[in-house]
């Protein structure tokens, strides 16, 4: 399929000697192992062509161009709307659905829908596509956005492994010209004592040339777009003339705006031992990394090394944020996911930037602060990586949430605290964390300490030993443990025990949720599984319920009639049910309350509607569990064990068509084998 694009199904059938359901067989396989090594998928084209993606092509080190029918490159919907584009900055007239169905060699109704995608691609941008009769499809729009798509476009296609010859025709290029502007951009770095980054290489002479035939053909941008005060006086406003020796009478903004494009092309990076340039913005970085280190409790060694470096990026950076133009992007979804805690910490520390602009940073500019910031953390051997994250939830507001982060990041200077987050955009948490600080007891299967959201000397001293006599399994564990052999020893015979002190140990090394209050350890009853709290008998079916509070009542009964609960606690679930988040996973609504004196046992019931009740929210709910807890820590476990098999759509599907108590508890034991 990649040596030979125009291959058809029927072809790779006799070829192999297969039936067409047998080549599906293996196209699934393919492509079920494609998505495991989470690469795209094998498409297949209305006229029985297969496109593998460039991502595959790259992974199996094969040419992109194939070598059996070079020309014959075949591309994607995505990639067809990105040639159109170039097409429309041809400067050539008269552009209709038949140009592009025949140079793309694609039908009529293909191309339309490729259009579509071409107009996603330009939202972004004041540019609109038109069509008439006579001038056939073009772009319309203010010169200087219609620049800033054309740079962006130039950017994108020499990522997309287009080939050289699509881009040349497409652009209708003349490559002597190109070569030129070449030798000129040789010089320019001769002049300017600095060099351009590769890709910068490949694409900014197609971005001069399209400039300068763009002039040639009276498409100016207006003289208010750019500031002549901020440019005129630099060395690239200079070096322009390099570039316009051949073309007279350029006016002055259209020389600022090739200023412009050299200002903002990455360069690379060089031992400078200060930079004096835009000492606001030096200052302004200075302040980030303030505020870098005070979150994350770090000491850059080579603070001036890092600032100036720094600098060197945030040069051509400056003048790309401030006029919103291209670079090329992409680097910051694989950091994101790669590096996504120290990625969000520089965003987090990127505030002095933000003001100094004026707006916010693109992402993919906060990369590549991320990348030299990370790089000056490995110099040092500082890894963001190893050391333990934490996040501080609290439901009391922004300000007692942020109170609390700085409070802990003083009693914790060794993690890195990440955020402090209400439950909600808890419960929405993307980020990889170890730790959780609380107020209050929250769903998690994370390490979770309760804590005030202001702590005395002698309680910030108490956290200190619970959690690092937790998290580095120190003395605290082993005095606890033989106090507990101890009392053991008092009243009972003890046949083994070496084997009893440790089975003492894992017990309290099980332990998932703390409170510092009165320095006191709480632990989840490990031995309490979802099937323990939610029995056979605790599980009913209706055909629907008039309200939620019949929902409640019905639920609730068997542990009324086991006399676990009294009748009160309906009432108070009733008052205290929020369908904003007593419903997880938009599947199975859990309706409880504080149940001090009315609840006398920790149990939960299930009811399994047939036909949904519709809530505030609007959502549709089929299931409806009651949990009844006499204290804070007991149905942890199986509430976890419950959030789980509500991420199970199948499961939660095959509840609700059941009738049968025993297929929905067999469902139940399944998760409550589940840590």
């Amino acid at each position: 399929m990649i040596q030979n694009p125009k291959i058809k199904g029927k072809d790779l059938e006799s070829m192999f000697n297969i039936s067409r359901r047998q080549l599906g067989y293996r196209i699934q396989k393919l492509n079920d192992w494609f998505k495991e090594q989470d690469y795209p998928e094998i498409e297949r084209t209305s006229q029985g062509y297969f496109i593998v993606d460039d991502a595959i092509k790259d992974f199996l080190n094969v040419p992109n161009e194939s070598t059996s029918q070079k020309n014959e490159q075949v591309y994607t919907a995505y990639q067809r709307a990105h040639l159109i584009l170039l097409m429309l900055f041809s400067e050539e007239e008269g552009l209709s659905l038949n140009h592009f169905s025949i140079d793309l060699e694609v039908s009529k109704n293909t191309v339309l829908n490729d259009i579509k995608k071409l107009k996603e691609l330009i939202v972004p941008y004041e540019v609109h596509l038109q069509y008439n009769r006579t001038n056939g499809y073009y772009l319309v729009g203010n010169e200087f956005e219609i620049r800033r798509l054309l740079m962006r476009l130039i950017d994108k296609v020499f990522t997309m492994h287009f080939s050289q010859s699509d881009i040349v025709t497409g652009l209708k290029i003349d490559e002597d010209k190109i070569d030129l502007i070449d030798r000129h951009i040789t010089k320019i770095e001769q002049y300017l004592d600095r060099k351009f980054i590769d890709q910068s290489t490949r694409t900014l002479p197609y971005k001069l040339y399209l400039i300068l035939r763009r002039i040639k053909h009276d498409k100016i941008v207006s003289s208010f777009s750019i500031g002549y005060d901020d440019l005129s006086d630099t060395k690239e406003y200079q070096a322009t003339e390099i570039l316009t020796s051949d073309y007279p009478d350029i006016p002055r903004q259209e020389k600022l705006f090739i200023t412009l494009q050299l200002l903002s092309t990455s360069v690379q990076w060089s031992e400078v031992s200060d930079v004096q340039h835009i000492p606001e913005l030096k200052k302004a970085l200075d302040e980030m990394i303030d505020q870098f280190e005070k979150i994350t409790f770090i000491t850059f060694t080579d603070r001036d090394a890092l600032i100036n470096q720094l600098m060197l990026h945030m040069e051509p950076a400056f003048y790309r944020i401030r006029y919103q133009l291209s670079d090329i992007d992409g680097l910051e979804n694989s950091l994101k996911e790669d590096y996504k805690e120290l990625f969000h910490l520089v965003k987090l520390s990127s505030k002095p930037l933000e003001k100094f602009f004026g707006q916010s940073l693109p992402e993919n500019e906060i990369a590549y602060l991320t990348i030299l910031i990370g790089g000056s953390l490995r110099r040092q051997d500082e890894e963001i990586e190893q050391k333990v994250k934490a996040v501080v939830v609290c439901t009391q507001g922004t300000s007692i949430s942020q109170l609390m982060l700085q409070e802990l990041r003083s009693v914790f200077p060794e993690f890195i605290f990440l955020d402090a987050l209400s439950l909600r955009d808890f419960n929405q948490y993307e980020l990889d964390f170890d730790i959780v600080f609380s107020p209050m007891h929250i769903m998690t299967n994370k390490r979770l300490y309760i804590t005030k959201t202001i702590l005395t000397a002698q309680e910030k001293h108490e956290l200190r030993q619970h959690v690092f006599g937790q998290l580095n399994n120190t003395v605290e564990t082993e005095i606890q443990v033989e106090k507990m052999m101890s009392i053991i020893r008092e009243h009972a015979t003890i046949h083994d025990e070496t084997e009893l002190s440790k089975k003492v140990k894992e017990q309290f090394e099980d332990t998932h949720a703390y409170s510092s209050v009165k320095a006191s350890t709480l632990s989840i009853n490990s031995t309490l599984n979802l099937q323990d709290l939610l029995p056979i008998n605790h599980i009913n079916f209706v055909h629907s319920v008039a309200d939620i509070h019949e929902a409640i009542r019905l639920t609730a009964d068997p542990l009324v009639k086991m006399k676990y609960i009294d009748a009160q606690y309906i009432e108070k679930m009733h008052e205290a049910f929020d369908d904003t988040y007593m419903v997880i996973n938009q599947n199975i609504a859990i309706p409880h309350a504080d149940g001090e004196q009315v609840v006398h046992r920790t149990s939960m019931s299930m009811l399994i509607l047939e036909q949904p009740l519709e809530l505030s929210t609007g959502l549709k709910v089929h299931i409806f569990v009651v949990i009844a807890a006499t204290d804070k820590f007991k149905h942890l476990r199986p509430l976890l064990q419950l959030r789980d098999m509500s991420q199970d759509q199948a499961v939660i599907k095959q509840m609700v068509n059941t009738d049968s108590k025993k297929d929905v508890f067999e469902m139940i034991q399944h998760f409550s084998k589940i840590d």
